[in-house]
């Protein structure tokens, strides 16, 4: 079923399917509707709002003086540079989790995680679980973000590619039991620890298999079914039932190089 989200205006481009797999490409006509988009829902989510908040007000009142309030002023903002990728990331959620069709869950913002700049979880971009008539099951995922122009464009292919790493995350049990050990101490409320034990029963029974494996490529060029056509064909050859793949590509009406600048430059 095709994502639909309320706040952010899109159309339907292409779609295909193959094997256990499926693609589809959207386009974002208006500028203005996804600038605010980036500004209002993905700033939110990258820069983890709440637990932002919490902590600067927090600080602020561990700050017993002038000179600690000066210096708390310059710590809160030593914070390092926002890059187009993260952004792309943040975004990535963001459109997966407002999608009205189903019910996608992030139990934690990764952003969270991130100790050192550039850190990330190993073993993938997205964790977290998808709800839908079938029930909850877990949801694997990479990102990219791109702005070259070919198509595909060099972020699908070679080790770092999103297709070797979409098609090395489903068998790899030593990756997805970091992954499923990540996710159990962050399901701490009753609410997600339901949704947990369901995916991961049906990720046992099933040997594994049933997981959603979701690739999502964000880019600032023309429409393009190259880009992930042949891409997608391949993980539904090389991946069986009931593993489900999803690679969804994005096309934005604003360059990727001036997202950071639409939030402000910092997280």
């Amino acid at each position: 079923m095709p994502i639909r989200l309320a706040s952010l205006p899109a159309t339907l481009e292409y779609e295909g399917a193959e094997g256990c797999a499926i693609w589809e490409g959207y386009a974002v006509p208006d500028a203005e509707a996804f600038r605010g988009f980036l500004g209002g829902a993905v700033a939110s989510r990258l820069h983890d709002a709440e637990e932002t908040e919490s902590f600067e007000e927090e600080l602020r009142g561990l700050a017993a003086t002038g000179v600690a309030t000066e210096f708390l002023e310059a710590f809160l903002t030593a914070v390092p540079e926002t890059e187009p990728w993260e952004v792309g990331e943040a975004l990535a959620e963001t459109v997966l989790a407002e999608d009205q069709s189903r019910e996608v869950i992030w139990p934690w913002n990764q952003v969270r995680d991130r100790r050192t700049p550039r850190a990330s979880l190993p073993g993938a971009d997205l964790v977290g679980f998808c709800c839908d008539e079938t029930g909850a099951c877990l949801l694997f995922g990479e990102v990219k973000t791109s702005q070259d122009s070919s198509s595909p464009p060099q972020v699908m292919y070679g080790s770092g590619g999103m297709t070797w790493q979409l098609e090395s995350n489903a068998p790899e049990l030593d990756k997805q039991h970091a992954l499923l050990r990540w996710l159990r101490f962050r399901c701490r409320t009753p609410d997600l620890e339901a949704v947990y034990r369901e995916a991961v029963s049906r990720y046992l029974e099933s040997d594994g298999a049933e997981i959603l494996i979701t690739g999502v490529l964000l880019r600032d060029t023309p429409c393009n079914e190259k880009d992930v056509e042949s891409r997608a064909r391949h993980l539904g050859v090389q991946l069986e039932a009931p593993t489900r793949v999803e690679v969804l590509a994005w096309y934005l009406p604003i360059p990727v190089d001036e997202w950071v600048k639409e939030l402000g430059g910092t997280t």
